[in-house]
């Protein structure tokens, strides 16, 4: 007699455990239209729903599963990075850019202000023809309207 005593007790013990570890929360909506997650009761006369505390995660991020939930978090997260990456990419682009656009005003500066102008060309060193000087004066200018602006 004990031992059925004994095991029903445990059943009943077991149900009661089950029980509180698979909780549930309640989800009603205030006057201000807010869906509202709680493991306590609505005020009285309010209408609510039972829901799993698996399931409010879930919904709250418009799933309808906890692995729909981790595949979300894990698109987020991916998207995230892609951005991050997609921002750097642009800064240096950005900083590219301006290298370029610092080099050929001084190469035009070059180019301009003296009169004759010497290059280097490997261990070298000549002199540039007007017909040269002209080309590069033009390349210059097509370089700073293409990285400065």
């Amino acid at each position: 007699m004990w031992k059925q005593i004994t095991t029903s007790a445990l059943a009943i013990a077991f149900i009661c455990f089950a029980a509180i570890a698979h909780a549930q929360a309640y989800k009603w909506k205030d006057p201000n239209g807010n869906t509202i997650y709680s493991q306590t009761p609505p005020p009285l006369g309010t209408p609510y729903e039972l829901v799993d505390d698996a399931s409010i995660a879930a919904t709250s991020f418009g799933v309808a599963d906890t692995g729909d939930l981790q595949k979300k978090l894990d698109e987020s997260q991916q998207s995230r990075e892609e951005r991050k990456k997609q921002e750097q990419l642009l800064a240096e682009s950005e900083q590219i850019k301006q290298d370029n656009c610092a080099q050929a005003k001084t190469n035009l500066t070059a180019l301009t202000s003296r009169g004759q102008v010497t290059i280097k060309e490997g261990e070298i060193y000549r002199k540039l023809s007007e017909e040269e000087r002209q080309e590069r004066n033009k390349q210059a200018n097509n370089s700073i309207e293409e990285f400065c602006n």
